[in-house]
C-alpha cells in the first residue's frame, strides 16, 4: 500500500512509499482510509527521535499520523469492537497515514453528524486534548474562556468547545486571522491582535476575568514566547490556565507528570490554577465529543488545505511543510480516496 513513513538512518523527514498492508487482531480494526490529520507532533517526533541513535534506527517503514477517518474492512472479534465493515468511522492509532490503517477497537467511533471524512479526520488530537482540559477544568455555561493561538488546530477547538458549551469566548491571534476566530462562534465576544499592544492592553485591563485560560501557544520551543506569566494574572483566583505545549520550566513538567499518577487519588501535586497536561484518549471522550455534532451545537471542522498521497509523490512534504510553517488556519490534510 501506499503510505507517508519517516525516513530512516541520519535522514530526518518523510516521504511516501509502498509498504505492506497492516493485519488487524481481535482488538483492533482494519479500515481503508480515506483521510489523515496531521499535527505539530508529527514533524517534531523524528526531530526529537533522531538524536536517539536506539531509536532512529527503528522508524523503518513508520508510517506518519495519529488522527484518521475511513471505512472499516474488518472488525475484531473482542465485545469492544462496536462496528463493523462498511461502517464509517473515525479514530487514533500510530502510523495512520496510508491506504490502509489498524485501529484499536476502543479508539474507533462512528464518524457524528454530517461531517465528512476530511473534517473526522480533525478531530483526534486537537478536539480531544481541548474538550479533556474543560472538563478538567470544570467549564461550564456562562463561564469566561480566553483562547491563546486561537486560530490554531487546538485554539479553534478551544473556541468552537467553549462556546458550545454556553461559555463566552475571547481569542488572541494574528491579526491576519481574527474574522476566522469571530465566525468559529457566535458565543465570541472578542479576539485581539497579539502583535498590537494598545489592543492588547484593553485585555489586560479586564484583570482576574477568566475562569478558564487555555493557552495552546507557550512550549519549551525557543521560538514560543511563555504566555504564562503575562496571562495568568488574568485567571479568576478559582479559575484554571490549562497548558499543553511542553513545560517551560522543568519543575513544571516534572510536577505534571506525576500528578497524571497521583490526581486519581485526589492528590494534585501542580500548582495552584495552573494545570499542564497532555492527551489520554478513551472512547468515552471520543463519544462526548461526537455529541457535540451529534446535536448540532457543532457544525463543521475548520480545513485549512488537503494533499492528495495517492497523486502526488510528494504530498507528505508538501503537507509538513504547511504544518512547519505555522500559519495554518484549521486542519491539515492528506487524503487517501481513490
Amino acid at each position: 500500500m501506499r503510505a507517508a513513513v519517516y525516513t530512516v538512518g541520519d535522514d530526518i523527514g518523510w516521504k511516501m512509499a509502498d509498504i505492506p498492508v497492516p493485519h488487524h487482531s481481535s482488538f483492533s480494526v482494519l479500515i481503508q482510509v480515506k483521510s489523515v490529520a496531521l499535527n505539530p507532533s508529527n514533524f517534531k517526533h523524528p526531530m526529537i527521535t533522531a538524536t536517539w541513535p536506539f531509536i532512529r534506527h527503528l522508524r523503518k517503514d513508520w508510517p506518519v499520523g495519529y488522527d484518521v477517518s475511513g471505512v472499516v474492512l474488518s472488525a475484531g472479534t473482542s465485545s469492544a469492537c462496536n462496528v463493523k465493515a462498511g461502517d464509517k468511522v473515525w479514530g487514533i492509532s500510530i502510523g495512520v497515514a496510508g491506504e490502509f490503517a489498524v485501529l484499536p477497537c476502543f479508539l474507533t467511533v462512528p464518524i457524528p453528524g454530517k461531517l465528512s471524512f476530511e473534517e473526522a479526520a480533525g478531530l483526534g488530537v486537537a478536539g480531544l486534548t481541548t474538550l479533556m482540559g474543560y472538563e478538567r477544568s470544570g467549564l461550564g455555561p456562562k463561564q469566561k474562556v480566553l483562547v491563546v493561538g486561537a486560530s490554531g488546530g487546538c485554539g479553534q477547538f478551544g473556541v468552537m468547545l467553549a462556546g458550545a458549551m454556553g461559555a463566552k469566548v475571547t481569542g488572541i491571534c494574528g491579526s491576519q486571522n481574527i474574522d476566522f476566530v469571530k465566525q468559529l462562534h457566535t458565543n465570541v465576544d472578542a479576539v485581539f491582535d497579539y502583535k498590537q499592544p494598545f489592543k492588547m492592553a484593553g485585555l489586560f485591563s479586564k484583570g482576574r476575568y477568566f475562569d478558564v485560560v487555555y493557552d495552546t501557544v507557550t512550549s519549551s520551543a525557543p521560538e514560543d514566547p511563555n504566555y504564562e506569566p503575562m496571562l495568568g494574572p488574568l485567571r479568576k483566583e478559582n479559575g484554571t490556565y490549562l497548558a499543553i505545549g511542553p513545560c517551560p520550566k522543568p519543575s513544571d513538567q516534572f510536577r505534571a507528570f506525576w500528578d497524571g499518577f497521583t490526581r486519581p487519588f485526589g492528590l494534585r501535586l501542580q500548582r495552584e490554577g495552573y494545570d499542564w497536561y497532555f492527551l489520554l484518549p478513551t472512547k468515552t471522550l471520543m463519544l462526548k465529543l461526537n455529541s457535540f455534532f451529534d446535536s448540532g451545537k457543532l457544525t463543521e471542522v475548520p480545513i485549512d488545505s488537503k494533499y492528495d498521497a495517492l497523486e502526488s509523490s510528494d504530498a507528505i512534504e508538501q503537507a509538513m511543510d504547511r504544518q512547519k510553517s505555522r500559519r495554518a488556519v484549521g486542519k491539515i490534510l492528506l487524503t487517501f480516496d481513490r
